[in-house]
């Protein structure tokens, strides 16, 4: 009678989670992806999407300028996030970067050439310390200092790569403050990555990063990591798009990156 009486309860168990998978909405119909939610408080992943994406190593494109930025304050190349570096007048594709900029700008609107004047003053050896002390990824600079992070994913193998479980335990070290720099640098770093309160309080902090499997632009790689906070309540996100098919839009992957985070977030409650 008990065995009986097991087996109906584990079926329910299963039927449930049946449903809970046909009721998902389907966020990567379109593309290939990844969303990780991780809470904080409890130390655990509490949502998933995407199986073995979540695991793939892909460029880590402008989400590099999180560890940079800390690598920056840390080692004093940068000395506070007012800081100006003069632009050379190579222009740009995006006017906003072709001026001067401090590590305000710098994060704020994704400038590639700020960061290219930072890692040759930290310099390869401490570039390389970084990142095996934060456990970085695959730790590849043979790329190149100034560009490694930028190398797209279907380009030469020699690129600086994360995949978003490992783009989570890099950031729950950040925002916990066990990388072993200055808290003075991971608190300007947490302050500059500041983007966005909801209406139901919760505070967004984060960093895109975009790149692109083709020669045309039009096959987009996307990448959002984030913190949001209401009250005690603390959860990383990690979203990664790859797109199946060229796509015309004038919107970086990294900009659809954070717009599913925030849609996955708000049918979760959470924005």
């Amino acid at each position: 009678m008990i065995y009986f009486f097991i087996l109906f309860i584990f079926g329910c168990v299963q039927q449930n989670i049946i449903e809970t998978d046909r009721l998902e909405k389907n966020y990567f119909s379109e593309v290939q992806g990844c969303f990780i939610l991780f809470d904080m408080k409890t130390n655990l992943v509490v949502k998933a999407i995407g199986g073995e994406v979540c695991k793939k190593q892909l460029p880590a494109c402008s989400t590099f300028k999180v560890p940079l930025a800390i690598m920056a304050f840390d080692s004093g190349v940068l000395k506070d996030e007012n800081e100006v570096l003069k632009w050379d007048g190579v222009k740009g594709l995006r006017p906003e970067t072709n001026q001067d900029q401090n590590a305000k700008t710098w994060i704020k609107d994704s400038v590639v050439w700020f960061s290219q004047r930072l890692t040759p003053k930290i310099g390869k050896q401490k570039l390389e310390e970084y990142l095996e002390n934060f456990d970085y990824g695959n730790k590849d600079l043979s790329g190149g200092i100034t560009k490694a992070w930028l190398i797209g994913p279907s380009e030469a193998p020699q690129a600086l790569k994360i995949s978003a479980y490992e783009q989570i335990e890099f950031m729950k070290k950040f925002w916990k403050g066990e990388l072993p720099v200055s808290k003075r640098s991971l608190e300007l770093v947490k302050k500059l990555m500041f983007l966005q309160s909801s209406d139901k309080g919760f505070k967004l902090s984060g960093k895109t990063g975009s790149n692109f499997y083709d020669k045309d632009h039009k096959v987009h790689l996307g990448w959002f990591i984030g913190h949001i906070q209401n009250g005690d309540q603390k959860y990383l996100v990690v979203t990664n798009i790859s797109d199946l098919k060229p796509v015309e839009t004038k919107l970086y992957g990294g900009a659809r990156a954070k717009a599913l985070t925030l849609e996955i977030l708000k049918d979760n409650n959470l924005w």
